[in-house]
């Protein structure tokens, strides 16, 4: 598919989720609706041309709406879309191949024809019928189909540019007569240059009169050739013309384009003119041709490059534009330099009317016109200036009709001017980007622009007056790819938008009204600008579009229920007032803009509702409305008191709406507050707002009445207006403050507080003094406090502890007075308590803490206190000494270090810990490591704690301790620590692995002594980093590589500490990284645990693959084994901790590999070969025995099959799946196992296995992947003997001697019927027991899973012949060598005694006669004619023909529909028409055939080919899986009941690990069968190992030996080793199972020595390789189940066999009713290969006979040649529909298809294989019953193959039938489209099929015209046509020509 669809969230319903965020952006950011249309851009429907990827110059040209439907004109593409974007047909236009000096094919050219896009530049609708213009074919046009999109009608005619750029523009418009095609196009490469016109007027219809075409121009103007010339001689620059749009409006037609200012000025400035003609100018050379020049300039840039621009009408509001009147709208760029075409960013859009434009041009008209200065001319250089010339009539006629007045006298044309511009202001302006697309459509009153730009970017624009129009949205539609030259376009409504960029066509709403949730967002879209198709919905408080639909009442603006863009939205303006006491109603008065007015007044009322937001909506009141002009007034009361929810912290602020009762929806908003005076706590939160409360200092409460408070104490509200409140707000509040320093306290030191108030109150008499209260250790410590004054409290002294062994601790504090009122505390004060001996427990940390504590080292106390702790207690004499500061702690002590060792080579940073290590750098005076210096590093110094020092560079390993020395000035303290430091030298025994990919991330082991020593160690692998990984132990380290370069190899490098360097032995390689090219399976259970074969190349580099599935967002991983070059086995992981419910797909892209650093597999979204999906299906169950006992009893000689039942077992699993394992006791498997969908069968073994530890009997465990059944325990019986042998032997025998010798006596000849019918009976018995197992097998083997076709057989894999190889086998299937295939020796001097010129010359005149259609016709019925011309002999001239006219296939065409003509007419004559093709035994015929088998091959290999492959492969692998005899090629399994083999065959499968010829690769594991001959397991090793390679490529078997590999010895294995008894004339060809091979074991190709021309060869001595001989066979088999046939087939000759004996094979064919009856209970077995390889052969069925939906898989040759023959029925008056039938049958199917399906050899590069063959012969039956319109009425006796597919052959019937139908409702191929398509298949396969048409005319004139000269002499001269053109004469020259030169 060429297009997709991104059907992701739609923009509505996003919308609803993102609104509010939205909303909330909005108010913070000018720019929010750029932002959020980003999001919603790509939700847009869209289409996408994915055509050729890789081809940069497809860009998407052309858009067209019409209707419900789209087309769009791409590169090499044009599509045909419906309006949501989803494709309905994608045809293809090229590339083609053309040449600029060419004309359209079949016209020959001179010049080499080269691939050419095809660039669409015109695409319009005219009566039913789409109209494209390309570049390609010297630029012309083509009529189309609009539902298929194929040519219905070209003309040669140049229209349009050939060149790649250069844009067109077209339109169809009302003409004088019918519709007109105006086109106006820059200039070309074309062959008739300049004579192209660039403005035409064409037509549409064939003129009767004129015998004008369509498309061929009625009036046009060219650009002269003198202009072009002068260009280039005077201004050095090719003279252009670039068109940007073209209109109709009126009766004129316009065209904008851009052009020099004077074209014979270098550099010249470009400029924007707009031309017109008139509609009825019927001149030739558009006399009313006219144009002048548009300015679109803002004062200071002129914007003078148009880019794009569209024909529109405007909305009512704009002045000096009426409504519906033409308005031209014009992106304008400013360009570079002035003179260039290139624009710069800064672009305008500029408006002009048309109006205004006509009356321009009328008034240059009556300029020139009126001129009577004979200096005045028309003013237009390029086209030649004229003078101008007085007409007055024309004055007249343009006075009285400026705009509809049509010139179209032969005086003063065509017309420009230099001094009338048409001149415009920016309608809007960006320096941003440039503006590349426009379009604009009237809504309501307003006008809308929408622009594209070269960002990818839609702009929004809303006109506001005649020269402003503002953006109001962008919106990314697809980044970073530029909007389409005129790329924007309107659907039929208007609704939306088609946006098309480079690749991308986008529908794109208009509005989207919706997505804005309130009223600001949608009413003030962009700024404030407004969306003009949106406007607000009052009542329904919705985003809507101005419709009564969806808004009623909009259509009344007055009203106010719609507020349309840039409106003020309904709001509260005021509300007075603003608060009241709770418990107080009074009444409030709001005044609202634009409240809606309501639908009936009497009805419909607004009311109050109050809203809390903890309790809801609690109270609603009604609401007096007073409407004015611009506001609305509302009063209303305030609930009861019992209503309104109490307030927390005494103000309560609610939100009241005015609520519209029409809707029930609340249209405005405002907040209003109740409050309590006595619930506000403290002074500052009731004064300090606007409510009427005051505060009383001295009773500390806060009331609304204070009559009752002392009066010297009360403070006001800050807004009271009561003159007896002089204190009045927050700055008369008492309360304490924050002093801005952190309050420190000791902990045990006697300490007063001091803090800072304001206002602090005088207690009067009787009051409670101050106190400070302390929260510690969740106890509350209250301190005597003083009042210094109005603005300081200090707190009394006092020991203050807490319990925590923590530094500091921060508690609250608070002052009160009077007992208990608590002072305001605003800054929530708080003070720091701190201990000095919390964590601080040597001298070093204590010295450590911060001064700001005054915390030191008491020595005496030997602990760390606060200073004033450490005084002279006791003895005043006895001075403590206090340790502080800079101070050094006496005792250093060193805990310990790292590392513990280093490289001799030094460079060791040892990290030393320790305590009271000194407090700064300079403390530490000497380091020494193992009595080495150690150079202290200053940087890495921690006080106290840790010195880092670098070791010295000694010589030789030693150990020893670290000793530091601390101290200042002439004070020294030691440290040395416990343990030793040891200088080593490390050494590097070794590494693993040695290879690794380039990607890196292999972990590799380096082993060796002291490896982890120092502090730093670096590793380097091949010279790339290494990075560590594990250094926990000295012997090994572990590391990880970087990415290296591949094929670099190189030794590890360890440094240690940058100083010490080991360097290894070994080398590491990097190889290049693996690829991953496909699975083998794609589905799993739940539970995990099954394997998954994964192929690709150079797996055997990374260490530790692992598989990684990313479910339900979890990394679930497994590790893979097995790991070889080309394939490794990984497990699926156990997803049940997923939670994931089954069936369950995973994409592929949640699935990849862990392949140590490379990264391209961690997700396999991008590996082509892996299938999308990987499935999850449910788990299995098997169910325990429910037996006694849970016991299996197994029988001595019976019942071996254990069957387990369960449920889902073949869900992920097949039979001798490797990950089901069914084990019996400690050592025994049940196996091979079988399995169905419900049950499990395998096979006992024979004996008893031991039981586990535990059990008394083996128990049976079924393992599936990861899960694991316990089933039962099983039992062997043992044998039942009979009691008669225990008691009576010598009585039995007594009276068994009696009894014979009375039986002989009398009975003798009843004896011997008995022993006869006893044989019979044992036949029967021993025929049921046959038959029985044959069942069974054949059951068992029909549940099975259907084979499954390996992914790496698909695409490239397909071993595809190319064109030459496949014509060729088509051509001569028996002799791929012939003649006409190989070069003639024209070297020579003389060839068959003819000169080698004359004999090219001969050849050559003999060409040009089989090139004239008269003679080829006599030549063929002449030969037709000649009765000793066999069947081969006219197969050969049909092949010589194709060869010879290869090149003229259009020819050969023609040629073989009129011979097609004489035969049918033939065939009808003689009353039998259906037999046409059915014996294929003529010229004509074998022609037809080629000819469709050459025509098909494209369409074989694309799409018929695949399913024909995988049928044959699957056929190929089924077969495999049996025993095949390598002598008569009979098999167990096949569709053909003559290659069955009849008789029971035991063997057993066994995989084995095959080594091919490339060592390196890798073992290749491979499934043979222990009675395959050693040739056949040659050949599935091959198979294996070669599978995608063409056979012819390929090694050969007879090439090679094979040479098992046991242990120390090698053994050759041949098929006849001399080592096989000989029974009579038979030896048996050796075999696996000969040569005891067991499972599991290595088999290596070696190529074959001594074979020395002889059979057996020789023994080579010495040797170490044992060599047994060989059999010597002529034919290589054609597979691995294809047969060796008998060297010879004679008397007394020794016979091969294999599985059969010959004569065993013989005597069933011959009728031995027996052996026939035994032989046909194998037949089951066709049934089983037919139920496995059904899917294969309907997929195959449904390709050939089913057609996609938009008939792209219909070849065009047979559409072509089945209307052929249908127009020949018809000539013929066959009303029959079955003789068309039959004919197509005979052409296609028979003659094609069947030929294919029973030789696929001559489409793939494969090895015959006879048994293959034979079952594709049996679908090619099938394929040919299918085509048959008569029923077969089938019987018991009816053939096996007709027989197998009795039941599929009615569907097929149909299929077949209603591909017929299909082919037959397809529009009709034209011939000029198969011509093309003729041509261009020769063209394509020329170079490829290399057909020499010399070679085959040799082969003609020799073989056949020399043969049989007097009858075609005579057949010319009797046939009229040939005789008048006197071919008769030629031919009889060029015979003489050759012969007169032998």
């Amino acid at each position: 598919m060429a297009s997709k669809m991104s059907t992701t969230l739609s923009t509505h319903s996003i919308t609803r989720t993102l609104s509010s965020s939205y909303s909330s952006i909005w108010r913070t950011c000018q720019l929010t609706f750029v932002l959020c249309l980003l999001v919603f851009a790509n939700g847009y429907p869209q289409f996408e041309d994915t055509n050729d990827p890789t081809n940069t110059n497809i860009y998407l040209q052309n858009m067209l709406i019409n209707g419900t439907d789209i087309y769009v004109g791409s590169v090499n593409r044009l599509y045909k879309l419906r309006s949501d974007l989803t494709e309905v047909v994608s045809f293809r236009t090229g590339p083609v191949l053309d040449h600029l000096s060419c004309r359209a094919p079949p016209i020959l050219c001179d010049f080499d024809r080269t691939e050419t896009d095809n660039v669409n530049k015109l695409l319009l609708m005219y009566d039913g019928q789409l109209i494209t213009c390309a570049n390609v074919f010297q630029g012309r046009c083509d009529k189309r189909d609009i539902n298929t999109l194929n040519a219905t009608y070209n003309n040669p005619r140049e229209v349009v540019s050939n060149y790649f750029h250069g844009r067109a523009v077209g339109f169809i418009t009302p003409g004088m007569s019918g519709q007109d095609f105006y086109t106006a196009t820059p200039l070309g490469g074309w062959l008739r240059g300049p004579g192209v016109p660039t403005i035409a007027r064409r037509l549409l219809e064939k003129d009767d009169v004129f015998g004008d075409r369509p498309f061929d121009p009625t009036s046009e103007t060219k650009i002269p050739i003198n202009t072009i010339d002068e260009a280039v001689n005077m201004a050095n620059y090719q003279f252009n013309i670039s068109y940007v749009h073209g209109f109709s409006s009126g009766s004129h037609s316009y065209f904008v384009a851009l052009q020099v200012e004077d074209y014979q000025v270098k550099d010249s400035p470009q400029r924007t003119k707009i031309s017109r003609v008139c509609n009825q100018d019927m001149s030739e050379s558009f006399h009313s041709y006219i144009e002048l020049p548009l300015s679109c300039s803002d004062g200071t840039t002129d914007y003078n490059l148009a880019q794009s621009a569209v024909i529109a009408t405007v909305g009512s509001h704009l002045e000096d534009v009426k409504p519906g009147e033409d308005v031209l709208f014009i992106t304008f760029a400013e360009s570079e330099g002035g003179s260039s075409l290139e624009p710069t960013a800064k672009s305008a859009v500029c408006m002009y009317s048309v109006r205004a434009i006509d009356a321009m041009m009328a008034e240059r008209r009556i300029e020139c016109a009126s001129s009577e200065n004979e200096l005045d001319t028309t003013e237009i250089e390029w086209l030649g200036n004229t003078p101008c010339f007085a007409d007055e009539p024309v004055v007249t006629g343009l006075q009285a009709d400026p705009s509809g007045y049509c010139f179209t006298r032969n005086f003063n044309t065509p017309l420009g001017t230099l001094n009338f511009v048409l001149e415009a202001k920016p309608l809007y302006t960006t320096d941003e980007t440039v503006l590349t697309a426009v379009a604009a459509t009237p809504h309501l009153e307003e006008t809308v622009i929408f622009l594209g730009d070269q960002q990818g970017n839609l702009r929004k624009l809303r006109v506001t007056a005649n020269d402003t129009a503002e953006m109001y949205e962008e919106m990314v539609i697809d980044s970073n790819s530029a909007v389409a030259q005129n790329g924007l376009a309107f659907d039929a409504d208007k609704d939306y938008i088609y946006v098309m960029t480079k690749r991308k066509i986008t529908k794109v709403p208009v509005e989207e009204c919706e997505k804005y949730t309130n009223c600001e967002d949608c009413t003030q879209v962009g700024n404030g600008v407004g969306d003009p198709y949106c406007g607000w919905c009052s009542l329904v408080k919705s985003c809507t579009r101005r419709y009564e639909s969806e808004c009623a009442g909009s259509d009344d603006l007055n009203s106010r229920r719609w507020l349309g863009p840039a409106t003020l939205c309904s709001q509260v303006e005021s509300v007075v007032p603003t608060n009241t006491p709770r418990d107080k109603v009074i009444e409030i008065e709001m005044m609202i803009t634009n409240l809606p007015k309501l639908d009936d007044g009497n009805t419909h009322r607004y009311e109050c509702v109050f809203v809390d937001e903890t309790e809801g909506e609690f109270a609603t009141t009604s609401a007096n409305v007073e409407f004015m002009t611009d506001r609305t007034n509302i009063t209303c009361a305030t609930p009861e008191a019992a209503l309104i929810p109490r307030p927390a912290e005494g103000s309560l602020t609610v939100e009241l709406y005015i609520r519209a009762s029409e809707t029930n929806q609340k249209i405005a908003m405002t907040t209003f507050d109740f409050y309590e005076c006595g619930a506000f706590s403290g002074c500052l939160q009731c004064v300090d707002n606007d409510y009427s409360c005051d505060w009383c200092i001295y009773e500390n409460t806060c009331t609304g009445n204070a009559a009752s408070c002392n009066s010297n104490g009360v403070i006001g509200s800050r807004n009271t207006t009561n003159a007896a409140r002089p204190k009045k707000g927050s700055g008369f509040c008492p309360y304490i403050k924050d002093s801005g320093r952190e309050t420190l306290i000791p902990v045990d030191v006697f300490t007063h507080i001091d803090i800072l108030a304001a206002n602090l109150p005088v207690p009067l008499s009787g009051d409670g003094d101050y106190e400070c209260v302390i929260l510690l250790d969740g106890e509350v410590a209250k301190v005597k406090a003083t009042r210094e004054n109005d603005t300081l409290v200090r707190c009394a002294g006092w020991n203050y502890m807490y319990g925590s062994e923590v530094p500091t601790m921060e508690v609250a504090l608070n002052v009160q007075w009077n007992g208990s009122y608590i002072l305001d505390n605003p800054d929530q004060l708080t003070v720091t308590l701190f201990k000095c001996s919390a964590e601080r427990s040597n001298c070093g940390s204590c010295l450590m803490a911060d001064g700001k504590f005054n915390c030191g080292w008491c020595v005496e106390r030997s602990r760390c206190v606060h200073q004033s702790k450490c005084p002279r207690d006791e003895d005043p004499d006895l001075d403590s000494e206090f340790l502080a500061g800079d101070n050094v702690c006496p005792d250093p002590h060193i805990t310990g270090f790292e590392p513990k060792a280093g490289h001799i080579r030094g460079g060791t940073e040892v990290r030393i810990y320790g305590i009271n290590l000194g407090q700064v750098a300079s403390d530490i005076k000497e380091i020494y490591v193992a009595q080495q210096p150690c150079k202290h590093l200053n940087e890495s110094y921690v006080p106290s704690q840790v010195v880092v020092c670098r070791t010295s560079d000694i010589s030789m390993p030693m150990k020893g301790m670290i000793e530091i020395s601390i101290g200042t000035g002439d004070d020294t303290y030691n440290g040395l620590s416990q343990d030793s430091f040891s200088y080593v030298q490390p050494v590097i025994d070794g590494f693993s692995p040695t290879i690794g990919p380039k990607s890196g991330g292999t972990e590799v082991l380096i082993e060796g002594t002291y490896l982890n020593v120092g502090s730093k160690i670096q590793v380097e692998v091949a010279g790339q980093n290494c990075t560590i990984t594990d250094s926990s132990m000295s012997s090994s380290i572990t590391c990880r590589t970087d990415r290296g370069p591949p094929e670099v190899e190189g030794p590890i490098k360890m440094v240690f500490d940058d100083n010490g360097t080991e360097i290894s032995q070994e080398y590491f390689i990097y190889k290049d990284d693996p690829t991953i090219d496909s699975l083998d399976e794609f589905r799993t259970i739940i539970s995990g645990g099954l394997t998954v074969e994964v192929r690709g190349t150079n797996l055997n580099v990374i260490q530790s693959p692992k598989m990684v599935f990313h479910v339900a967002n979890k990394m679930f991983k497994t590790d893979c084994s097995d790991i070889g070059a080309t394939s490794m086995k990984c497990k699926t992981p156990n997803l049940k901790p997923s939670n994931i419910t089954t069936p369950f797909t995973i994409s592929k892209g949640m699935i990849g590999f862990v392949l140590d650093g490379v990264p391209d597999f961690r997700n396999l979204a991008n590996v082509e070969n892996v299938r999308d999906k990987f499935e999850v299906v449910q788990d299995p169950v098997y169910r325990g025995l429910t037996d006694e006992g849970r016991i299996w009893e197994k029988m001595h000689a019976g019942n071996k099959f254990l069957e387990i039942k369960g449920d889902n077992l073949t869900l992920a699993s097949e039979s001798e799946d490797p990950d089901i394992r069914v084990s019996i006791g400690a050592d025994g498997l049940c196996e091979p196992i079988n399995l169905k969908s419900g049950t499990l069968t395998c096979t006992l073994p024979d004996e008893q296995p031991d039981s586990l530890p535990g059990d008394s009997l083996p128990r049976i465990i079924v393992t599936h992947g990861n899960l694991r059944f316990d089933i039962g325990f099983v039992r062997y019986l043992p044998p039942d003997l009979p009691l008669v042998l225990f008691i009576g032997p010598a009585v039995g025998a007594f009276l068994l001697f009696l009894i014979i010798i009375l039986i002989i006596a009398i009975y003798r000849h009843i004896g011997e019927r008995d022993r006869r019918i006893k044989r019979l009976e044992k036949q029967r018995d021993e025929m049921e027991m046959r038959v029985a197992q044959e069942c069974k097998d054949a059951f068992t083997e029909l549940q099975i899973s259907v084979l499954t076709v390996s992914g790496d057989v698909e695409g490239s894999g397909i071993p595809f012949r190319n064109y030459r190889g496949y014509t060729s086998m088509v051509l001569f299937p028996d002799n791929p060598d012939h003649p006409a295939l190989r070069e003639i020796p024209v070297a020579k001097e003389k060839i068959s005694g003819i000169k080698k010129e004359v004999l090219q010359h001969g050849l050559q005149e003999f060409g040009n006669l089989i090139g004239n259609k008269s003679f080829l016709r006599v030549f063929t019925h002449t030969l037709e004619r000649q009765k000793m011309l066999t069947t081969k002999d006219k197969t050969n001239i049909a092949s010589l023909l194709m060869i010879a006219l290869h090149n003229k296939l259009e020819y050969l065409t023609e040629v073989m529909k009129s011979l097609m003509q004489d035969m049918i007419a033939r065939y009808v004559r003689e009353g039998c028409p259906h037999v046409l093709m059915r014996r294929s035994d003529t010229v004509v015929e074998k022609l037809v055939s080629h000819w469709v088998a050459f025509l098909m091959y494209d369409f074989v290999r694309e799409t018929a080919g695949q399913p024909m492959f995988h049928l044959y492969y699957a056929i190929k692998q089924q077969v495999a899986k049996g025993p095949v005899d390598a002598i008569t090629g009979e098999a167990r399994y096949g569709l053909s009941e003559l290659k069955v083999i009849r008789q029971q065959t035991d063997y057993k499968a066994i995989t084995i690990s095959a080594i091919g010829l490339d060592r390196e690769a890798g073992p290749v594991t491979v499934k043979v069968l222990d009675c395959d001959t050693i040739s056949q397991v040659k050949e599935k090793i091959l198979d294996a190992i070669y599978k995608t390679m063409p056979y012819s490529q390929r090694p050969q078997k007879e090439d090679h030996d094979l040479e098992w590999k046991d242990g120390s010895l090698s053994t050759i294995l041949l098929d006849d080793d001399g080592g096989r008894e000989i029974e009579g004339e038979w030896k048996r060809m050796n075999t696996l199972s000969h040569y005891r091979v067991p499972d599991g074991a290595t088999l290596v190709l070696v190529r074959s020595q001594g074979m020395a021309g002889t059979p057996h060869g020789s023994l080579q001595r010495g040797s170490p390789i044992k060599r047994v001989g060989q059999l010597y066979t002529p034919h290589s088999p054609a597979s691995s189940v294809t047969p060796i046939l008998d060297m010879e087939n004679g008397i007394g000759i020794m016979h091969n066999w294999h599985l059969v004996k010959k004569q065993d094979h013989d005597s069933l064919r011959k009728g031995d009713k027996y052996h026939t009856l035994m032989a046909e209970i194998y037949l089951p077995r066709l049934l089983t290969t037919k139920g496995i390889l059904q899917q294969f052969v309907d997929e195959l069925f449904e390709t050939l006979f089913t057609l996609d939906s938009d008939s792209s898989s219909i070849p065009i040759a047979i559409k072509y040649l089945f209307d052929f023959l249908d127009e020949e029925a018809n000539k013929h008056c066959l009303e029959d529909s079955n003789i068309t039938h039959f004919w197509k049958s005979n052409i296609l199917q028979l003659r094609f298809w069947v030929n294919m399906v029973n030789n696929p050899d001559m489409l793939f590069d494969i090895n015959r294989s006879d048994t293959v063959l034979a079952c594709m012969s049996v679908i090619g039956q099938t394929l040919m019953d299918s085509c048959s319109v008569t029923q077969h009425q089938l019987t018991p006796d009816s053939p096996s193959s007709k027989l197998l597919y009795a039941k599929d052959i009615q569907h097929y019937k149909e299929m077949v039938a209603g591909y017929y139908r299909d082919v037959q409702d397809y529009p009709t191929i034209s011939d000029q489209d198969m011509n093309a398509a003729l041509a261009n298949h020769s063209q394509r396969h020329n170079s490829e099929s290399n057909f020499q048409a010399i070679n085959a005319l040799n082969e003609l004139y020799f073989c056949y015209a020399c043969i049989y000269r007097s009858q075609l002499m005579q057949a010319l001269d009797e046939d009229e046509s040939t005789r008048k053109l006197q071919l008769g004469d030629k031919l009889d020259k060029i015979f003489k020509l050759m012969a007169d030169s032998v």
